[in-house]
């Protein structure tokens, strides 16, 4: 599906935040192949059936990584947005939504954002970030990317202050934080596996559960299911990424997560849409966003082999 804003084609929507109640969601987009700013934008899913829709553009000229949305009492929606500069370092930027209106609130900088690659809110306050590799020099990548190294982290911020929460993760990627059970949800994506953590005692051991392919981002279906888009080739998807040799297509997966175990409910080989980094369910639709592709993708998740289980949201068995 083409997404468009102010006529302009949205390329590259890897993260997106779901506002269920008023069926919308933000977008997260940059054309990171081109090297062309993006920006958040406001997209009305009820015109998820026509075959281009419009976005509304929230802040552009930005290089947004992952986002989290959080509603207020008084009914606003806070966000907050992982922001990329050239210079190599990143910041989070915190912003009130007012129907289509969009106020930036303030920057939080530090040197431990600089390979920040997803964000979760924890309360008005306090949020979590994860950072995909331990420092912010081409070195860290390298140790982690070519070596094997695993330094990325999840981190806490509290106060406008960050720290380091949980360390040796093999590319901290999507979080997904959960108050109510007393649990943290990690996607390692060079590890094959989500991390599951207590909130209470982030310390201890977290289970394990493997999972066909690299996590990206994570979300949580309206019955409970966890929803993840993985990455089975992250050879392929770094040949894509970066417009080398070979990497015309990287495949696209997307899985649900639930007691029962784990279910594929998309399985491309990335000819139609490459590289998806994120999944939402949204009135019986699954719509996935990519790092590299434009528009989204939508399709029927009973079509695309969802079962529509209504299972509480509890960690699957460990596979």
């Amino acid at each position: 599906m083409s997404v468009t804003a102010k006529g302009t084609p949205v390329t590259g929507i890897e993260d997106m935040a779901l506002d269920a109640g008023r069926g919308q969601a933000v977008l997260s987009a940059y054309d990171r192949r081109a090297g062309t700013m993006g920006g958040l934008y406001l997209l009305n899913l009820r015109s998820l059936d026509a075959p281009a829709v419009a976005a509304v553009p929230l802040a552009t000229g930005l290089r947004p990584a992952g986002i989290d949305l959080r509603a207020e009492p008084d009914g606003a929606r806070s966000l907050l947005a992982i922001s990329r500069h050239e210079d190599g370092s990143a910041t989070v930027e915190r912003y009130r939504l007012d129907g289509a209106t969009l106020t930036h609130q303030g920057t939080i900088t530090s040197p431990l954002l600089c390979r920040a690659n997803d964000v979760a809110f924890l309360d008005g306050e306090r949020f979590l970030f994860t950072s995909s590799h331990g420092g912010c020099g081409w070195g860290a990548v390298i140790e982690d990317n070519v070596l094997g190294g695993r330094h990325g982290f999840v981190g806490v911020v509290d106060n406008g202050t960050a720290r380091v929460l949980i360390g040796g993760i093999g590319f901290a990627n999507g979080l997904l934080p959960d108050e109510a059970r007393d649990r943290l949800t990690v996607a390692a994506t060079r590890e094959d596996a989500l991390l599951v953590y207590r909130l209470s005692d982030p310390q201890a051991p977290p289970q394990r559960l493997a999972v066909p392919g690299g996590p990206d981002n994570l979300t949580m279906a309206p019955d409970g299911r966890l929803l993840v888009a993985l990455h089975p080739s992250p050879f392929r998807l770094a040949l894509h990424r970066y417009g080398w040799p070979g990497g015309a297509a990287a495949p696209t997966r997307v899985a649900a997560l639930s007691p029962a175990g784990t279910e594929i409910l998309l399985d491309q080989d990335g000819r139609r849409f490459s590289a998806a980094t994120v999944a939402l369910s949204w009135n019986g639709r699954l719509i996935v966003g990519s790092v590299t592709a434009p528009g989204l993708l939508v399709c029927d998740e009973a079509a695309s082999g969802a079962t529509g289980s209504s299972a509480p949201a509890e960690p699957p068995a460990t596979r």
